[in-house]
């Protein structure tokens, strides 16, 4: 039996239940016991916001920040140098020279692993921790934990920021619960909120002031909406109960000064924009410091997709293409990366000088790495084996190397870890019990283990 209210009971071993249960959590981290007990400063936290950031296309592991410069391979050397960072022993490619500044900031996971080599697969694999299934639609991370650690109203606890968009550029836009970004079966009233393209927050209507509609004047609105829904109470179902959740949600935000002014990075001064880069992955770093500033518990920033049709000018080809290099390899990171450089750096760089660092989870994430021979077209194809994740903040020990690949970055040999591993990892250090919550509700697999060694 346990007692109510506050009071503590103690098993035999005197141990409490609380106890039990954070242990619990710390187990999903991948710690054992004995690690675990030592880990007390790096308990988890229902408190902790996690930003993401997600390079759409498969970002080069052994160009960017795993980089093998003695490879017997010249293809996997690559045409970039190495830099030292600020962290001895870590280097990065020439052409993150910013990011190479905050290394003691992270920490690099070079033991990424999975067998789904197909951008849509990979995306809602490591997105939601399930391999695509047709019979059942897996949400992201950021709608679980939206739903099971709710962050401030009235903004929505999960937003994404740009879209993704398929590994085709010529293709339509995913619907958001088939790609991993979603609620999926959890039910769309767990949607995260959209918000598709930064450089347009000044057209949306509903975070401009009008004159024309006074605030009791949109009171009434919502009567009459609540009048006209009132017929079909009788049938509940998911899409109605989703649309009432939807339309409140909705409407807190409508008629909220402080959700407004969340979207606003006009309001930030110029010259830490222009720090972030006045480009649309720069503003969208910005944007996602912003709501996780105002309370937002998940924000995901997309290195944004999009179609042809919807490119303006040549230089879009490259600000708003995914990492996506089977063609002209080199010469597409050497307009990629300092754009990447400029908008992480400054991200890890504003939130540490802001504090936000200790509550926040930033996490840097691509749906798989590239492979090390240079095809004929100059390009470098599709390679799930390996590829690198980055992580800061949350308390986590960093300006450290955790896993380790091989001599031309194409096979795990320490410290693989899938996105099953990751998502564990994530939601653990977030406070969520994984072993028992999570798998109840079919949210994690069976095995609740993280990532090996990440908290050191």
């Amino acid at each position: 039996m346990f007692g109510a209210g506050s009071q503590i009971i103690r098993d035999c071993g005197g141990v409490s239940r609380r106890e039990v249960i954070r242990v619990g959590a710390l187990g999903a981290l991948g710690l054992s016991l004995p690690q675990a007990l030592r880990a007390e400063e790096l308990r988890p936290s229902n408190d902790l916001s996690v930003l993401l950031v997600f390079l759409r296309g498969g970002v080069a592991q052994m160009d960017t920040w795993d980089m093998k410069p003695e490879a017997p391979m010249a293809d996997a050397r690559g045409e970039f140098k190495p830099i030292e960072t600020n962290v001895s022993g870590i280097q990065m490619c020439e052409l993150l020279p910013g990011l190479a500044k905050q290394a003691d900031k992270l920490t690099i996971l070079r033991g990424a692993s999975h067998h789904e080599g197909e951008h849509d697969n990979a995306m809602q694999f490591v997105l939601s921790g399930y391999h695509p299934s047709l019979g059942k639609v897996y949400p992201n991370v950021g709608a679980v934990l939206g739903r099971y650690n709710p962050g401030k109203p009235p903004l929505p606890s999960a937003i994404h920021v740009g879209t993704p968009g398929l590994g085709n550029p010529m293709a339509p836009p995913a619907e958001p619960d088939q790609r991993g970004i979603g609620a999926g079966f959890m039910g769309a009233a767990n949607n995260p909120f959209m918000v598709k393209d930064v450089e347009k927050l000044s057209e949306m209507d509903w975070l401009r002031p009008s004159a024309a509609i006074l605030p009791g004047q949109l009171d009434r609105r919502r009567s009459l909406m609540k009048a006209l829904d009132r017929f079909q109470q009788g049938v509940e179902t998911e899409g109605m109960n989703a649309h009432d959740a939807s339309y409140q949600r909705a409407f807190s935000m409508v008629t909220s000064n402080e959700a407004k002014r969340a979207f606003k990075v006009e309001e930030e001064p110029i010259a830490l924009r222009e720090r972030y880069g006045l480009h649309e992955f720069g503003q969208s770093c910005l944007l996602g410091r912003r709501l996780i500033e105002a309370g937002v518990r998940y924000a995901q920033v997309n290195w944004s997709a999009r179609g042809w049709d919807q490119i303006t000018k040549k230089d879009d080809l490259f600000t708003r293409s995914t990492f996506d290099s089977h063609f002209g390899h080199f010469p597409w990171l050497r307009r990629q990366l300092p754009r990447l450089d400029q908008g992480l750096s400054t991200l890890l760089a504003d939130m540490g000088e802001r504090g936000m660092l200790k509550k926040t989870l930033v996490v840097v994430l691509t749906e798989f790495g590239r492979a090390a021979k240079v095809n004929p077209d100059g390009g470098r194809d599709h390679w799930p084996q390996a590829y690198s994740v980055l992580m800061a903040g949350a308390g986590l020990p960093s300006g450290r190397i955790v896993g380790a690949t091989d001599a031309i970055g194409q096979e795990v040999t320490m410290g693989k870890f899938g996105p099953e591993a990751l998502l564990n990892s994530i939601y653990g250090l977030c406070g969520l019990d994984v072993p028992v919550t999570l798998r109840q509700a079919g949210l994690v697999r069976d095995s609740s283990e993280g990532i090996p060694d990440l908290l050191g």
